[in-house]
């Protein structure tokens, strides 16, 4: 938590009240707000639908009257129309990004306007802070800070930027919404197995992603030592086992049923160097991409002899 005193010898300004937030036309904004002690904020509504990530701080945010608790790297999501308020706990005052999103910002696009009608719903059912042990949340920050350099720098088509940005963010707060229940839903009987089935499944879903075991980690709330150990034990391979595992099942899948070149099928499948791509591939599959393409065309065991 970074202390008032501490926030004020920085002259960072710091508020009493709720922050007012000036939406530009094309209908997407963030603001940053930092609190004073004893902040203070009347239950409101807002025409436009809210996401709050929280930078420090613990606070209980009230959905007409519903308690949920806010602390640092939290993210939630405050539908349009709803009441809602902010109580900040004792000597814990939030410093937090407050995205405000106009629901018709892109009503010419039907594909956002279908998620961010989904968004609302979601939230308004689950009403929930979503935190690292959702599925893929910890990717949210990311396209945080890159709405916030594009609003900030607005370089030449920082606002086409943004829209994309945000689309690609309601599409993964909605997908966290749907396909990860709560965590304490989760086999609370082995809670930490159920979260490395949850980072094996992100895996599994977006292995042509950049995915870092830290990230991964952070996703199951272990440390890297403790993920290596668990994922181990829960799988019987490491965590970069498992990823070219699923990689490389991608690209014999390809190899067999289209006709691109193995440079793109590299790519796609989440190889950045067609040299390491080849060494797993072979590794792996005990023949070479182009035999592996052959042979499986021609009915053939894929076995190491097929090198010869």
């Amino acid at each position: 938590m970074i202390p008032t005193a501490k926030i004020e010898q920085e002259n960072i300004p710091v508020t009493k009240h709720p922050i007012s937030l000036e939406i530009p036309d094309y209908g997407i904004c963030i603001g940053e707000s930092h609190h004073q002690l004893k902040f203070m904020m009347d239950p409101m509504y807002n025409h436009y639908t809210k996401i709050y990530y929280v930078l420090e701080g613990v606070a209980d945010c009230y959905l007409d009257s519903n308690p949920v608790h806010l602390e640092k790297e939290y993210l939630f999501v405050i539908p349009s129309e709803i009441e809602h308020y902010l109580e900040d706990k004792d000597n814990s005052p939030l410093s937090l990004y407050i995205l405000a999103i106009e629901n018709s910002c892109m009503e010419n696009l039907h594909t956002f306007s279908e998620q961010i009608s989904l968004l609302n719903r979601l939230a308004r059912t689950q009403q929930r802070a979503l935190t690292h042990h959702d599925y893929a949340a910890y990717e949210i920050p990311r396209l945080f800070r890159k709405i916030i350099n594009e609003q900030r720098v607005s370089r030449e088509g920082f606002i086409p930027a943004i829209q994309a940005t945000l689309l690609s963010m309601i599409v993964a707060l909605n997908r966290i919404y749907e396909n990860v229940p709560a965590i304490e839903q989760m086999d609370s009987s082995n809670p930490t197995f159920a979260r490395i089935q949850k980072v094996a499944d992100h895996i599994s879903k977006n292995f042509y992603e950049p995915i870092c075991i830290e990230n991964m980690a952070k996703m199951a709330c272990l440390s890297v030592r403790q993920f290596t150990n668990q994922f181990k034990a829960v799988y019987g391979v490491t965590f970069i086992q498992y990823l070219h595992y699923q990689r490389i099942q991608f690209a014999q899948q390809l190899l067999t049923e289209t006709e691109q070149p193995i440079a793109a099928i590299c790519f796609e499948s989440g190889f950045n160097d067609l040299a390491h791509f080849y060494r797993v591939f072979k590794k792996m599959a005990k023949i070479s991409p182009r035999k592996y393409r052959i042979s499986s065309r021609n009915g053939m065991p894929t076995s190491e002899q097929q090198e010869d």
